[in-house]
């Protein structure tokens, strides 16, 4: 009991002053007593070196408030096609693609952040707000669908993967499309 004693003696005093000298003593009665002050007879004792800590240098970019606006990189954690799956066929003879995003978060309207659809990488219409859109009279064949959110500038926030899909349309050719001016008529029944 009496050696923890000790020990948080010098621990206390160590803590009280870090540069002070420890002094060890022996009073009247035989005990042995650590102190900063010196008394007569006392030795002063060799303590080892105290650890420091030295903090990394602040960035600039550390310093910046934490309610700053996030970056754009960070807005959105996700931006994929629900509909259609990739490389999906789609038989559709009025050439119809019904196209639905998935994004995390919900568009951020308020920043002017709108949706851009793409149908072989070219624009699909006008961005909107909508993660939904109709492409209509599409020729039938391979495509490749992807879609991109634009802040309010015009430049891409994130973008989503391509999507390949496979439009089966009837060919005017077929005897029986409606359009085909070879197609069979029928005959007038004689009475």
């Amino acid at each position: 009991m009496v050696e923890i004693m000790k020990r948080l003696l010098i621990m206390l005093l160590l803590c009280s002053s870090a540069h002070a000298d420890v002094y060890k003593s022996i009073n009247a009665a035989g005990e042995v007593v650590y102190s900063d002050t010196p008394t007569k007879g006392a030795e002063v004792l060799e303590m080892p070196e105290l650890p420091t800590y030295t903090p990394p240098a602040v960035t600039e970019s550390a310093s910046a408030p934490a309610t700053a606006e996030p970056t754009a990189a960070a807005v959105y954690s996700e931006l994929v096609f629900v509909k259609p799956e990739d490389d999906a066929t789609i038989r559709d003879n009025r050439g119809i693609i019904n196209a639905e995003l998935k994004l995390v978060p919900a568009l951020r309207i308020r920043s002017n952040h709108r949706i851009q659809f793409y149908l072989d990488g070219e624009p699909y219409g006008e961005p909107g707000t909508s993660t939904r859109t109709i492409m209509a009279n599409v020729d039938r064949g391979e495509h490749n669908l992807s879609a991109s959110v634009l802040d309010s500038s015009g430049d891409v926030v994130i973008s989503s993967d391509f999507v390949i899909v496979h439009l089966h349309r009837q060919t005017i050719n077929n005897p029986n499309h409606p359009n085909n001016p070879n197609r069979p008529r029928p005959t007038p029944r004689a009475n």
